[in-house]
C-alpha cells in the first residue's frame, strides 16, 4: 500500500465518520485510534479494492463508510455476549494461536446444530448468521489487539472449515429444508463477512468440502485464491505446522483447550493517536453529499438513531438520516450499493414504477423511489401469517428516499403459460391452491384500511387528483365508513377548483350524477376488514415445477374491505375471456360492488 493511497484515505476520514454517524468498527474508535491499528484498518478496505487503481480510494471510501452504517444498524459488538454461552455449548467455533498465526476453526455440523436447534428452538437461520458475526467481532478485536501490542504481528488468521454433514436423503423430507436454512445462513454470512470484515481471512482450509454449500457462497477472489480443499483432517498438519490439534495431524493442545474466543480483549491503550474528535468539514465530501429526504411511511418504520458521530445532536445537511426500516421486519441484513444497481439489467423493463433485477443468482431486488416499506410487511405478514408460497424476504429499507426490497428469486412458469398446457385436474389443483391461499388471507382481520405497516392507501383511484397527484393522499382509515368518504374525496379532488366552486348547483347535471355517486360509495356496508393481496393477475402468479403457485408482486397488499381482493382481480387485464369466471372459484364474488369501485375508477380517470 503506497502512502499516498493510506494518506488519502486517512484524511477522508472525518467525513466518513460524518456520514456514517458511526466511528466504532472491530472495538476500535476511529476517532481515537492509535495510528498503527488505523492503519491496519484503512489498509484492509484499500486492499479489497485494489483491482482498479484509479478507484481504489474512492471505493474504499465508500465500503468503509458502508461497513460503519452497517455496524450502526446491526450492532455486532452486541452480539457477543448472548452468543457466547450458545456457542459455548455447540463447541463448534474456536480461535487459537499457533506460533503468532491466529487461525479461525469452524465446523458444519449438521446433527449437533439440528439437535441443538430441535432442543432449545434457539438456533434459527437469523440466529446462526449473529452467532457467526459475533465468532467475527471476537476475531477482529483479538487481531487488532495484537497489532497493538506487537506491531510486528500479522493482523489476517487463516480459516478452517470442517464439513460434518448428513448424507442427502430424498425420503426424508426436514431433512433437505433444514440444510437449505444453514445454507442460507452460510451464504448470508460469507457476504458480510467479505464486505464488511475484509482481508480479516487470509487463508483457508475446506475438510470434506460439499458442493451445494459452498457453489454459490460469495467469497472474495483473494481468499478463494488462497484457499486449499482437504479430504482428510489430518493433511492439514502440512499447511498450519505441528502445534495444531492431534486431529488435524499436529500434536499440539485439542481446540477446547486452546480456545481464545472466550478471552477477553482490553481496551487499546496507546500514546500515538490520531484525533478526530472534532473533523474538520471535508470542503470536498460536502459538495457531493447525497441529502434527498426520506419519504413519509409511517409510525411503523424506524430511522436510524444518530449515535456517536461528529457534531452529534447537529442537525446539518450533512447528517440527515438516510435510511429508515420496518420495526416489525427489522433493520436491513443486506444494504446494496446503489451505484452497482445503475447497470443492472431490468427483469421486467415495463414495469412501472419500480425496477426488477438480479442481486444474484438466487436473489431479486425490487427498487425505486415507489417501493414502500408497506409491500415488504405484507409480504412479511404473508411468510409468517400463512402457508402461502411467497418469495422469501432478505432484506428492506429506504436509503436516501428509493425504497429497496430483496428476496429470493423464485422460478416457475407464468400462469398463463401453464394454463395453456395441463389438464383439467391440474388447472382445477392451482384453483384450489389459490382458493386456499385467499381464504387463508382474508381470516387475517385488520382494525384499518390502508398499506400494510399502516400507511396510506394505494390503489389508482387515489391517484387521478388535479395537478400533482403526489400531493394528495389518502388514508389509512379506521372504519369502512371513512374510507368511501375517502373516495368521495378523490373523486372531488380530480376536479379543477374552478369548476368546484359549483358543487352546490342543485340544477347542474354533472354534479347531480356526481352526488348520485358519492351516496352510492357511501352504500357500501358492512364490510370485513382484511388481509388483502390486491394484484391477482396472471402475471403475479407463478407455477412451480411441482405445482406450487407461488404469489409475487405484494406491492399493492394491505388491509382491505372484503371486497377488494375480487374487484382488484377483475378490474386487472384479463389474458382470456375465461379469467372473468376463473375469478369466482377462488376469490368470494361481489359483482356490486366490484360494479360500483369500477365506476368509480372509470369516472376518476375521463
Amino acid at each position: 500500500m503506497s502512502v499516498s493511497l493510506d494518506s488519502r484515505l486517512r484524511d477522508a476520514l472525518p467525513s466518513i465518520l460524518t456520514r456514517s454517524r458511526h466511528s466504532e468498527i472491530w472495538g476500535v474508535d476511529l476517532k481515537h485510534a492509535e495510528r498503527q491499528v488505523l492503519n491496519v484498518i484503512l489498509d484492509k478496505f484499500l486492499r479489497c479494492h485494489s483491482a482498479i487503481p484509479a478507484l481504489q480510494v474512492p471505493r474504499a471510501r465508500a465500503s468503509l463508510e458502508k461497513s460503519l452504517e452497517w455496524r450502526r444498524i446491526c450492532d455486532p459488538r452486541s452480539h457477543l455476549s448472548e452468543a457466547e454461552p450458545i456457542l459455548s455449548d455447540l463447541d463448534l467455533c474456536h480461535i487459537t494461536s499457533h506460533g503468532g498465526q491466529y487461525v479461525l476453526w469452524v465446523s458444519i455440523n449438521e446433527p449437533v446444530i439440528k439437535g441443538y436447534s430441535a432442543l432449545h428452538h434457539l438456533v434459527s437461520y437469523s440466529r446462526l448468521v449473529d452467532l457467526g458475526l459475533a465468532v467475527m467481532e471476537k476475531l477482529s478485536m483479538i487481531l487488532l489487539q495484537s497489532v497493538a501490542c506487537t506491531p510486528s504481528c500479522g493482523y489476517s488468521a487463516s480459516c478452517v472449515v470442517d464439513f460434518k454433514l448428513h448424507p442427502i436423503r430424498n425420503t426424508e423430507q426436514s431433512q433437505p429444508a433444514f440444510q437449505g436454512q444453514l445454507r442460507m445462513a452460510l451464504q448470508e454470512l460469507v457476504t458480510s463477512i467479505r464486505y464488511h470484515y475484509p482481508n480479516i481471512l487470509e487463508k483457508a482450509y475446506i475438510i470434506n468440502p460439499r458442493d451445494e454449500y459452498l457453489a454459490s457462497l460469495d467469497i472474495d477472489d483473494t481468499l478463494l485464491r488462497n484457499t486449499t480443499l482437504l479430504k482428510n483432517p489430518e493433511s492439514l498438519a502440512q499447511y498450519l505446522g505441528s502445534s495444531i490439534p492431534p486431529h488435524y495431524g499436529g500434536t499440539g493442545e485439542s481446540l477446547t483447550d486452546s480456545n481464545l474466543l472466550y478471552t477477553h480483549c482490553p481496551t487499546m491503550d496507546t500514546t500515538e493517536k490520531i484525533s478526530l474528535e472534532t473533523p474538520e468539514k471535508d470542503t470536498a465530501a460536502s459538495t457531493d453529499t447525497e441529502t434527498s429526504g426520506v419519504q413519509d411511511e409511517s409510525a411503523a418504520s424506524s430511522t436510524i438513531p444518530a449515535s456517536g458521530g461528529p457534531e452529534e445532536g447537529l442537525e446539518t445537511e450533512e447528517t440527515k438520516l438516510r435510511l429508515i426500516y420496518s420495526d416489525t421486519i427489522g433493520p436491513p441484513s443486506i444494504i446494496l450499493d446503489p451505484d452497482d444497481l445503475e447497470t443492472a439489467e431490468d427483469l421486467c423493463p415495463d414495469k412501472m414504477g419500480a425496477r426488477l433485477a438480479f442481486a444474484d443468482s438466487d436473489t431479486i431486488v425490487k427498487f425505486g423511489h415507489s417501493v414502500r416499506l408497506a409491500e415488504a410487511e405484507a409480504l412479511h405478514l404473508a411468510c409468517t401469517r400463512t402457508t402461502i408460497a411467497t418469495p422469501r424476504l432478505l432484506s428492506a429499507y429506504i436509503l436516501d428516499g428509493v425504497g429497496y426490497i430483496l428476496m429470493s428469486y423464485e422460478p416457475g412458469e407464468p400462469l398463463e403459460h401453464y394454463w395453456d398446457r395441463v389438464s383439467k385436474p391440474e388447472k382445477d389443483r392451482v384453483l384450489k391452491q389459490l382458493r386456499d391461499y385467499v381464504h387463508q388471507m382474508q381470516a387475517i382481520p385488520g382494525d384499518f384500511i390502508g398499506g400494510a405497516d399502516r400507511s396510506r392507501c394505494r390503489d389508482g383511484i387515489f391517484e387521478a387528483g388535479y395537478g400533482d397527484y403526489t400531493k394528495y393522499s389518502y388514508g389509512p382509515y379506521s372504519s369502512e365508513e371513512s374510507f368511501n368518504e375517502g373516495i368521495v374525496q378523490a373523486l372531488r379532488d380530480r376536479l379543477p377548483p374552478k369548476v368546484l366552486k359549483q358543487e352546490n348547483d342543485v340544477e347542474s347535471h354533472f354534479f347531480n350524477r356526481e352526488y348520485t355517486l358519492y351516496q352510492t360509495v357511501r352504500g357500501l356496508k358492512n364490510h370485513k376488514i382484511v388481509f388483502t393481496h390486491g394484484d391477482l393477475h396472471s402475471g403475479n402468479i407463478l407455477v412451480r415445477a411441482d405445482g406450487t403457485v407461488v404469489l409475487l408482486d405484494w406491492g399493492l397488499a394491505g388491509f382491505w374491505p372484503d371486497y377488494w381482493e375480487f374487484y382488484r382481480a377483475m378490474h386487472s387485464a384479463h389474458w382470456r375471456a375465461s379469467w372473468d369466471r376463473m375469478i369466482e372459484r377462488f376469490i368470494p364474488p361481489a359483482y356490486v360492488e366490484y360494479s360500483v369501485i369500477s365506476r368509480v375508477f372509470a369516472i376518476a380517470w375521463n
